[in-house]
């Protein structure tokens, strides 16, 4: 056979070919792959191309195990299109196949791992904890302590309990060993703490990991209901050093001190402190003479702090035992029986004794307060952001404010008068937020903490967005309350898994009010919608609600940005209600919520919260 007659002869096998099949084969490559492991919940953009499809018929997305391998929007793309694949709320391994539309056979496959959020295995060392909120006798009460945990087991610890009813102060009390915390793929799960003292109920408390250092926490039983944090103790023999910043909060008494202090390492030398009983204001006074401050050294991370309220209306040394998170990390909870306050200490690093005027404490900050006033309900519940120059100027700003009155004030402008800021050198300072109208809150104080602290989750060095700020006080002279303001990022993100709490008031039937807690993860879009899984501690009229759906919807607020309008529906077995929340965004890891519900009869529901990013 001749070179001519072979090449004749290719053609014809060609042709041949070619006739039979229409064309080339089709064929289809994954183009955007997924990455090999993923986050329950999150999503990813991928992209699938088909080669040889004359039609241009695209690509059909599907994934295996069918119905709990997650979704693609839209599960149909043209050729090199991409579409979005979200993860399941799950854990474990799915395959997700791009299949030609014009011969499904034409496919590729990816395997993703779809890991935990969050596992019990992973909580290891001694963490402290912290939580307030109401017994079943609707008696305010605080705990403080420590629970050491071997892949989630307790192993150890104690707490200092303090319930209001019948006045309960339990000091230094252990935890016994043996039970187990549970955590879910979402971060979503149970710690229960058994008491030594037969004074104290079991606490079964409700957890949402937001990572292996930090949980968001809350008492999920029939004895009571909460909201707090558990923090890894990272530093156990930490005692305050140079400045200081703290704030407590006594809503039994109706009272709120804090302030700053110096320290030497073995003493509190210096420090100013402001306080509010009753709707008194007092401002400015010396916190180390003529009464003293101090403190001890601490034992397994406890120790005992005085500080001297020296508001010559107050006048007393008040004791707190107080439990180390870290160097600059302090919970403190009130042992002495003459009022019953708790609340934080903060470091300020090396910037302490340089704050002062165009210091840290200048440019956008986002807030979150809750208190008590002589408004119809008793309580109040705001949120909000501003900008200072760091001097004196407040230079722009907006809020919500609901005392519960049935008229929540909704995006209230806030505006400078000129002299309505300041910090001194060593950290203290104060605010007036004045609005359109602020109603009673108008004259804060400040104490501003170590600009590379995070005040929200103390062990957190990766979300540098979302360090500094300060601790606040509502010191107004018909309401008071505590707060914190962080500084705020420009142009965050919302999007993908968040641990969420809201802690707040409604009024029964009875024209009493009652207190409610949630906590429990959700889900952002990063556009419009948010869905996910909480327990809802209704103490005095549901009950307990576990595992149930919150979905809901948010809208950005276009003339102030950081600020965002959401509806959301918690469904407890009833019919669900629309509660309309207001966000003030501080970082891509966190934002306050604040709700801003109101009725015809001119009761409103009363809650603040946070969401933070689960990492």
């Amino acid at each position: 056979m001749n070179r001519h007659t072979l090449l004749a002869g290719l053609a014809l096998v060609i042709s041949m070919a070619f006739a039979g099949c229409g064309g080339p084969a089709i064929m289809i490559e994954i183009t955007t792959a997924p990455p090999a492991s993923m986050e329950v919940n999150q999503s990813v953009s991928i992209a699938a191309t088909v080669f040889h499809d004359g039609s241009s018929s695209g690509v059909d997305w599907s994934c295996t195990p069918v119905n709990t391998c997650g979704t693609f929007t839209p599960p149909h793309t043209a050729s090199g299109a991409t579409t979005v694949y979200q993860a399941p709320s799950a854990a474990g391994g799915v395959v997700i196949t791009a299949a030609s539309t014009k011969k499904p056979t034409a496919n590729q496959t990816a395997n993703v791992t779809i890991n935990p959020v969050a596992s019990a295995s992973n909580l290891n060392g001694t963490y402290t904890f912290f939580f307030t909120g109401f017994d079943k006798n609707e008696a305010p009460y605080s705990v403080a302590g420590s629970v050491v945990l071997s892949s989630g087991k307790v192993t150890g610890g104690e707490q200092d309990y303090v319930d209001t009813f019948s006045p309960t102060i339990i000091t230094a009390d252990p935890i016994k060993a043996g039970t187990t915390a549970t955590v879910g793929s979402d971060g979503r799960g149970t710690l229960p703490l058994t008491p030594t003292s037969a004074s104290i109920p079991p606490e079964s408390l409700g957890i949402t990991v937001v990572n292996n250092n930090h949980v968001l926490i809350t008492e999920f039983d029939t004895n009571a209901t909460s909201s707090g944090s558990l923090d890894l103790q990272t530093a156990p023999t930490s005692v305050p050093t140079a400045g200081n910043a703290f704030a407590l909060f006594d809503s039994a008494d109706a009272f709120v001190f804090g302030g700053v202090l110096t320290s030497s390492g073995a003493a509190f030398t210096a420090g100013t402190g402001d306080d509010d009983l009753a709707g008194v204001p007092a401002y400015g006074f010396s916190l180390v003479l003529p009464l003293a401050s101090s403190f001890t050294a601490p034992v397994a991370g406890r120790g005992t702090i005085t500080l001297a309220d020296n508001d010559p209306s107050v006048a007393a040394t008040l004791e707190f035992a107080y439990y180390v998170v870290g160097p600059e990390t302090f919970r403190l909870i009130e042992i002495d029986g003459l009022a019953f306050a708790a609340g934080s200490m903060y470091g300020q690093g090396s910037t302490s004794g340089a704050f002062g005027p165009g210091g840290p404490m200048q440019g956008n900050f986002a807030f979150g307060q809750f208190g008590e006033n002589d408004e119809t309900f008793g309580w109040y519940a705001a949120g909000g952001q501003f900008t200072t120059d760091g001097k004196s100027l407040l230079t722009g700003g907006v809020a919500d404010i609901n005392e519960g009155d049935g008229h929540a004030l909704k995006a209230t402008g806030l505006k400078g008068t000129g002299s309505d800021y300041f910090v001194d050198a060593n950290g203290y300072g104060g605010i007036k937020l004045v609005g359109t109208t602020t109603d009673t809150l108008v004259n804060f104080g400040v104490y501003a903490v170590d600009p590379k602290l995070n005040v929200t989750d103390p062990n957190n060095t990766s979300d540098t967005s979302g360090e500094g700020g300060a601790l606040m006080l509502d010191l107004d002279a018909n309401s008071l309350g505590a707060g914190i303001m962080v500084p705020q990022s420009t142009g965050p993100t919302f999007s993908g898994n968040y641990a969420i709490n809201q802690h707040g008031l409604y009024q029964t039937n009875t024209n009493a009010f009652s207190e409610f807690d949630i906590i429990g993860q959700v889900l952002s879009n990063g556009v419009s919608t948010v869905t996910g899984l909480v327990d809802f501690n209704d103490m005095d009229n549901t009950g307990l609600n576990a595992n149930v759906t919150l979905t809901g919807t948010y809208a950005a607020d276009g003339a102030n940005p950081g600020r965002a309008t959401a509806q959301i529906s918690v469904n407890k077995g009833q019919v669900p209600t629309p509660e309309n929340i207001t966000t003030y965004q501080a970082s891509s890891a966190l934002l306050f919520h604040v709700d801003v519900d109101s009725s015809s009869d001119g009761v409103g529901t009363i809650a603040l919260g946070v969401l933070e990013k689960q990492q």
